[in-house]
């Protein structure tokens, strides 16, 4: 296992070439739920017909205060008392994957060879709001102990609006500040790898990047302002010890994201997330996770989820079928704590398998062939 794990990372290390400028990805708390918007590798995995929804409220209360300073000459204030203060980030976003589920007639085995996504996400920070579309595939190769791995890419069209009307200056006459709602749409794509091994604790390694070719927006038809996309990499690992702490109605579900930003020559901007979830009795679920930079904890997040048990349905981790709801708070343990009052999330998954009807091979009647009774003379 540790050869496939060292294989894997080495290849791993061809997504990773050197590298541009600027933009933030948004980020998810619950990243375990929402693997295939992190890492398109993941695309049917799970072998089943999935549908992830997130909303994500970050540092709530995070208000522009612009509209306190006056400028020295008139003391008017730079912003109108009707535009909005609340500038914290929101992100939402959506996807939906299927597997390649192919049957052996001979075995009658099912097997998974790949998936394909869709997915959407709304990211608006402050005045700006980026909106991806997304869509990407998955092959898959099953190694000959039983775990697989898989190598996937997506294609995102990304699109950033700036909204010039909440924007105000000393000069009003400023050349880089626009006016109107200026936006420019590129596209880029990602690639990533996963691996799982179903045998060992159900332990994943996955690998990604975004924005493999770095664009560069501009606002405005003079291009006073020009932002560019740097690409973003992400290690993910985690896996699952049921019979947590000797009880056979507990799960404990471990996780790790380790994510930096390819930027001016290097990576910068590295962050970490430790995650744990226990799961009781196959239905609600507690846990926390930590989230560090490069100036020590930057949050603390306490999460929750249950598996509500649907009629006709395998509720729990394990099961076929399932829907999940979690939701986290995070409480922000850095200087941004003094004007923010944590961040909201909320995430939705379900998931189901389709069964195809066993093919009834025909049964053909002709009176030629009909056997004769016997009691006939």
């Amino acid at each position: 296992m540790i050869r496939t794990l060292t294989r894997v990372l080495a290849a791993a290390a061809v997504l990773a070439p050197l590298a541009a400028s600027a933009q933030q990805d948004p980020y998810y708390t619950h990243f375990t739920y929402n693997k295939v918007l992190l890492n398109p590798a993941y695309a049917g995995a799970s072998g089943s017909f999935c549908i992830n929804a997130i909303t994500h409220q970050q540092w709530r209360s995070f208000e522009d205060q612009t509209h306190a300073y006056k400028t020295q000459s008139q003391g008017t204030s730079l912003l109108s008392d009707n535009l909005p203060a609340n500038i914290a980030p929101k992100t939402s976003g959506f996807a939906f994957y299927a597997p390649i589920n192919i049957k052996n007639k001979t075995t009658e085995e099912i097997k998974n060879y790949g998936g394909a996504y869709i997915g959407f996400v709304s990211d608006v920070v402050a005045y700006e709001t980026n909106t991806y579309l997304r869509g990407g595939v998955a092959g898959a190769y099953t190694l000959s102990d039983g775990s697989d791995i898989r190598l996937g890419v997506d294609f995102v069209s990304l699109t950033k609006q700036l909204d010039g009307d909440k924007l105000r200056a000393h000069d009003p006459n400023d050349p880089k500040i626009p006016t109107g709602k200026p936006g420019d749409t590129k596209t880029t794509f990602g690639a990533g790898l996963f691996y799982h091994n179903p045998n060992f604790h159900e332990l994943y390694v996955g690998l990604s990047t975004s924005h493999l070719k770095p664009q560069t927006f501009s606002y405005g038809t003079s291009g006073a302002i020009n932002i560019s996309t740097a690409r973003h990499f992400y290690l993910m690992a985690g896996g699952r010890w049921e019979n947590f702490l000797a009880n056979p109605s507990l799960t404990l579900d471990p996780a790790i994201l380790i994510k930096t930003v390819n930027e001016k020559g290097g990576f910068v901007k590295p962050q970490v997330d430790l995650q744990g979830m226990v799961t009781w009795n196959q239905l609600y679920a507690g846990g926390a996770n930590f989230r560090f930079n490069a100036f020590g904890v930057d949050a603390l997040s306490l999460m929750l989820g249950y598996y509500p048990p649907i009629k006709g349905n395998d509720p729990g981790p394990n099961g076929k079928n399932l829907l999940r709801v979690g939701y986290s708070y995070d409480i922000t343990l850095q200087s941004l704590r003094r004007a923010s009052n944590g961040t909201h999330e909320l995430q939705v998954n379900y998931c189901f398998r389709i069964t195809l009807p066993e093919r009834i091979e025909p049964v053909y009647r002709h009176p030629r062939y009909m056997q004769r009774p016997e009691n006939i003379e």
